[in-house]
């Protein structure tokens, strides 16, 4: 793959994974929702896909979004409270976003899984500032840890410097964490949720990691040829 090709991939790559890593994380917050519905993100993401669940899912929440542009504060007053019924709480969470409780046997949190998700950020140097209180297997830390392979990739790329160890990163990551429990993960909100903002959001994410994963596969073999 030419520099320039690379680079961009890199770069689209970082910004739908940092999407995926502020929603999750932070909810539909209104900057984020006034972004969507004014610019063509998720139009473009689905445009550029073949995966059937990446354009359903884009589609499904730009919908909403659009037919609900003339009053975001009512509707992000609506999104918050899906939010924190599917991922925070209180009480029982409908999709609760930890690695540790979809993989480990009692679903408990700060599992084994927990752990080797905060060995595989030391690794990479990284360390959570919120350690032992929050675990480091939430899926809006682990997408983030994905921006941050892509954005380090791309620095190294464009310095012309190696950077296949971020790309094995990448794809270790991907099939020891993100495909084992995401999906499920995917499946508890698309059956729990009440917008059509969350359930395309689910779609959305389930398609990502499976095409996303195709691509890395792709782009490893011919970075090694």
């Amino acid at each position: 793959m030419k520099k320039e090709l690379l680079l961009e991939w890199l770069q689209g790559r970082e910004l739908v994974y940092r999407f995926f890593a502020r929603i999750y994380q932070e909810g539909p917050v209104i900057e984020l929702l006034s972004a969507l519905s004014g610019e063509p993100f998720l139009e473009e993401v689905a445009a550029g896909s073949q995966n059937q669940d990446i354009i359903e899912g884009c589609r499904e929440m730009q919908v909403e979004i659009a037919s609900r542009s003339g009053d975001l504060k009512a509707y992000q007053d609506e999104l918050r409270e899906d939010y924190h019924r599917l991922f925070v709480g209180p009480g029982h969470l409908e999709a609760p976003p930890w690695e540790s409780v979809y993989r480990s046997k009692e679903h408990l949190l700060f599992g084994e899984e927990t752990m080797a998700v905060r060995e595989f950020y030391r690794s990479f140097g990284l360390e959570s500032k919120n350690k032992n209180r929050e675990p480091e297997d939430h899926i809006g830390l682990e997408m983030e840890f994905m921006a941050y392979l892509n954005r380090e990739a791309a620095a190294k790329a464009a310095a012309g410097e190696g950077f296949a160890e971020f790309l094995q990163g990448q794809r270790r990551f991907l099939k020891e964490h993100l495909q084992q429990w995401v999906p499920a993960l995917c499946g508890d909100i698309q059956r729990a949720a009440r917008t059509a903002f969350f359930r395309g959001l689910a779609v959305f994410t389930r398609g990502w990691l499976e095409a996303d994963g195709v691509e890395l596969e792709v782009v490893i073999e011919e970075n090694d040829n």
